[in-house]
């Protein structure tokens, strides 16, 4: 009975530790994403998500040889975008955008925001939760450098 209960409690903590892991993995950033090695697109956005966990656009981009290659671009929760200034309206369907990503490390035609430039060459931009808490930290304001026009 007691070499039972002993063998359960491993095959629970493990399955917790794994679980955990599992979890981390999924939700980092560096784990699923290059930001070594941005690269940019250029396409139409047939559909913004703004939405919890992650918002997302998706893009037709015309590859060399006239096809249309889907991509999917995931960016922050729309709290954490509203929280750091994004102003996500500023980005509509049927917007041709050249955006800024980190590519995926595992999955062809996916990326992470970094940037865009707009229809009118203003630049939207995202400079990620660790600018935004170092201004909250140092008591001073956000402002995301790498953006220009209203934010």
């Amino acid at each position: 009975m007691m070499f039972e209960r002993i063998i359960y409690r491993i095959a629970c903590l493990s399955a917790l530790c794994l679980s955990t892991e599992l979890a981390l993995a999924h939700h980092s950033v560096a784990a699923n994403f290059d930001r070594s090695a941005p690269s940019e697109i250029t396409g139409i956005v047939t559909a913004f998500h703004l939405r919890n966990p992650h918002s997302k656009l998706e893009v037709d981009v015309i590859e060399d040889d006239g096809t249309v290659a889907y991509w999917l671009v995931e960016w922050g929760t729309i709290n954490d975008l509203i929280r750091r200034g994004v102003n996500v309206e500023r980005i509509q369907v049927g917007d041709e955008l050249t955006i800024t990503l980190a590519p995926s490390r595992r999955l062809e035609h996916v990326g992470l925001f970094q940037s865009a430039i707009l229809p009118d060459g203003s630049v939207i931009g995202d400079c990620g939760f660790d600018a935004f808490r170092e201004a909250l930290v140092s008591s001073t304001k956000f402002v995301c450098e790498q953006a220009t026009g209203p934010q």
